[in-house]
């Protein structure tokens, strides 16, 4: 890899921002010639919202990552495919639905503080930043309280294995995962048929769309699954770098607690500013010109969604956390994507940052660092692996 790329993909540095600008101001159309594969990078914010409006050209059935994979489901597809599992899921991702789920979140995320907080010091994305995801997803998707901690540790091997996890144990938690959730649809089928209702949660959309033969079998698996994934590291990489970010700027804690309005502009920030996938893949069906150049069609490209979310065209002083930004700003970053493959999980993901949040401000006060945060080896994701902080816990929290 070349220097400038290199910074970004394999470091830990927390501040690549120099190697944004070198790439958007330099080489907006990046060739990555030593990997295998090799692909292109694409850093500019325009660049990267036009690629993502033309998704018949710039095509996902290869796979959102760098390695070419089989044509998958939602994510790792294209329409008319994805369109139709967006539909099958819809119903469970939307604001309203999502907001529904609000005070079962909180009771999650009380029950986790309730396991560590009383410690008063501990790593949180070991307590807290990473099993929190694996609960709401599994939540969601109707996972029986019984069932809670196996997920929990299937999800977290799964997981695990996008940066370097055990590719053995992967396989094995992947295959769990999948048959856990042809499980849950196998009963929920039974229960239609003996004319039973059956819970509101995604198990069930799962099985009424197998039913009705909008989905074939092996996508309601696979489906599942993905949702673990995808809802699960990101939202990890959100919790773990926003308490980060703010614990670097104490005088935004502060604002904070005094004005818990503030929230929703300060996880907008911490999605642009650190935005937890740095990149996803595109493959074009055609040969296409570029910035002068000629990229082969069948050509892994990558959209930097974080250099876009700081490039000073779009966004004033980009490099600087800000919670006091315009809402035009705020709401302009691309940490989801963009157009019909805009993340389908996003709401979700601002409804659990923000009850963390208000816990966090809540049962956790003159919150420090007690050691060097590491964060994760990837161009893909940008996550923390470990914050080890301290805390008092308030008398009013006991």
């Amino acid at each position: 890899m070349t220097t400038a790329y290199r910074h970004v993909a394999h470091s830990s540095d927390f501040e690549p921002t120099e190697s944004f600008h070198s790439l958007r101001e330099h080489c907006p159309l990046h060739h990555e010639a030593d990997h295998d594969p090799p692909f292109f990078v694409l850093s500019r914010f325009d660049d990267i919202v036009s690629t993502l409006k033309q998704p018949d050209l710039w095509l996902n059935r290869d796979g959102p990552g760098v390695f070419y994979q089989e044509r998958g489901v939602l994510g790792t597809t294209d329409e008319p495919d994805h369109g139709r599992h967006r539909r099958t899921l819809r119903s469970m991702f939307l604001p309203s639905a999502i907001e529904r789920l609000s005070p079962r979140v909180g009771d999650i995320a009380d029950a986790l503080f309730d396991e560590f907080v009383d410690d008063g010091h501990g790593d949180f994305v070991t307590v807290f930043a990473a099993p929190f995801p694996a609960l709401v997803i599994a939540e969601l998707l109707g996972v029986h309280d019984d069932d809670r901690d196996a997920f929990r540790r299937w999800s977290t091997l799964a997981v695990d294995a996008l940066t370097g996890g055990d590719v053995d144990r992967y396989h094995e938690a992947k295959a769990r995962l999948e048959d856990y959730v042809e499980a849950g649809v196998d009963a929920r089928d039974e229960l239609l048929r003996a004319g039973s209702t059956i819970p509101v949660d995604v198990l069930s959309c799962l099985t009424v769309a197998r039913r009705e033969k909008v989905i074939s079998h092996q996508e309601a698996r696979h489906l599942g699954y993905q949702l673990l994934v995808a809802g699960h590291e990101t939202t990890t990489g959100l919790l773990g770098l926003m308490l980060y970010r703010l614990l670097q700027r104490p005088e935004m804690m502060r604002s904070l607690r005094t004005d818990r309005g503030l929230l929703p502009s300060a996880i907008e920030e911490a999605l642009r500013f650190d935005s937890p996938v740095q990149g996803l893949f595109r493959t074009n069906a055609n040969d296409c010109l570029v910035h002068g150049e000629v990229v082969p069609a069948g050509s892994k490209v990558q959209l930097l969604f974080a250099s876009a979310n700081r490039d000073p065209n779009h966004f004033s002083d980009p490099d600087e956390f800000r919670i006091d930004r315009e809402r035009i700003e705020l709401g302009h970053h691309v940490a989801f994507g963009w157009g019909i493959h805009h993340c389908i999980g996003a709401p979700l993901a601002r409804l659990e940052t923000r009850i963390a949040f208000e816990r966090i401000l809540d049962r956790m006060h003159d919150i420090e660092l007690t050691g060097e945060p590491a964060r994760n080896d990837s161009f893909v994701l940008h996550n923390l692996t470990s914050l080890p902080i301290r805390w008092r816990v308030p008398e009013e929290a006991r």
